[in-house]
């Protein structure tokens, strides 16, 4: 009786002192490869940046190359553990199915950053709006994107979601455009303003020459609005200290010339920056 209670544990010792070195020996082949696509992937991407000119492409040809090395090593694994070429092949395809179904989201994320590096709408080191978000790249991979916020907090977007919404990149372009709006409460002020206000626009030195800033008059219901418009660097911080030394200048100047106005609140952007920024902070 008791040897006939033994015997299932004695064979399955017996199966694991012949298979467990196999098993052993799989787990190494696996290791190696990791640790190959893992150096792989470091020196394909420096051969690469050093001869390609389009963004990305060495991020991406460099993951290529170190998921090709990890599928060949599991292959070889498997195979070492018994299993035939064929058959490896069909496991790792039936598993990869089974794992699609299970990790959609993450297929979805790698495959919109397989696009993002395609196409590079932004590299590394530009200033970013994603939504709701805005920052400084700092790193871009195939699953998500690595942003660092003008208040210092480090984001990690899915690239899903950057794929998906528009996507604002103010580093593409070296100058841009800003507004501010002063309500007038009389419209007999509305030339004395505009003189005074464009004196201090060009007084400002954060303020391009060219475009030139104008100034155009709006029509209001109980009074009127001078739409304020002038260039400035795209830089963020540029961006904030010129907007807000801009509307200290037209302020003191329209007081100076004692012309009543109505402050009226700057454009969403523009406000949500001199909130992120003081005199001393810079765009990291």
């Amino acid at each position: 009786m008791a040897s006939s209670v033994a015997k299932p544990f004695e064979d399955l010792w017996d199966k694991i002192v012949k298979t467990g070195p196999k098993w052993l020996v799989a787990l190494v082949i696996f290791v190696i490869a990791y640790v190959i696509a893992r150096i792989a992937k470091s020196l394909v991407r420096k051969a690469v940046g050093r001869t390609s000119t389009q963004g990305h492409v060495d991020i991406l040809i460099s993951q290529a190359v170190g998921a090709v090395i990890i599928l060949l090593g599991l292959i070889v694994a498997l195979a070492e553990v018994g299993m035939s070429l064929s058959a490896a092949l069909a496991a790792v395809g039936l598993a990869s199915v089974g794992i699609g179904f299970a990790l959609q989201d993450v297929l979805s994320n790698m495959f919109a950053g397989i696009i993002l590096l395609v196409q590079h709408p932004f590299t590394i080191g530009d200033q970013i709006r994603v939504g709701e978000l805005e920052g400084m790249v700092e790193n871009v991979r195939v699953r998500d994107t690595q942003v660092l916020t003008y208040a210092g907090e480090r984001v990690f977007i899915p690239n899903r979601t950057v794929y998906t919404n528009p996507i604002i990149n103010y580093s593409s372009t070296p100058s841009t455009r800003i507004e501010l709006k002063l309500g007038l409460r009389y419209q007999k002020d509305v030339e004395a303003a505009r003189g005074a206000a464009l004196e201090a626009i060009k007084k400002s030195p954060g303020v391009l020459d060219q475009p030139e800033p104008v100034i155009l008059v709006e029509s209001e219901e109980e009074h009127v609005v001078l739409a304020i418009r002038f260039w400035t660097a795209s830089d963020r911080n540029s961006v904030a200290k010129t907007n807000s030394d801009v509307s200290e200048r037209v302020l003191a100047a329209l007081s100076d010339v004692s012309i009543d106005f109505l402050h009226e609140t700057p454009p969403g952007d523009t406000k949500d920056l001199a909130e992120d920024y003081d005199d001393n902070e810079q765009v990291p």
